[in-house]
């Protein structure tokens, strides 16, 4: 049985997920609105597929800090 099971799903942030984080956080403050069609957008903003994008996306609405410090980021085993 492994022990480390809940240690393993978090990782270091990487760069560029720290860039779309950030810039989503800024977002957030300053559009009183839902993010969830920001897709296109941040795929045209930082050169990358829509579905990484969108992934991108999904994966900052899970980690979401108020303080913007994202360092460890939480990775939901997929099935």
């Amino acid at each position: 049985m492994n022990h480390n099971i809940k240690s393993n799903k978090y990782r270091p942030i990487t760069a560029l997920e720290r860039s779309v984080f950030l810039y989503l956080h800024m977002l957030s403050k300053f559009r009183k609105k839902d993010l969830f069609g920001t897709g296109p957008a941040l795929s045209s903003l930082f050169m990358i597929s829509l579905e990484k994008a969108e992934d991108l996306l999904v994966q900052w609405m899970i980690n979401f800090r108020e303080d913007a410090t994202y360092n460890l980021i939480y990775v939901p085993s997929h099935r």
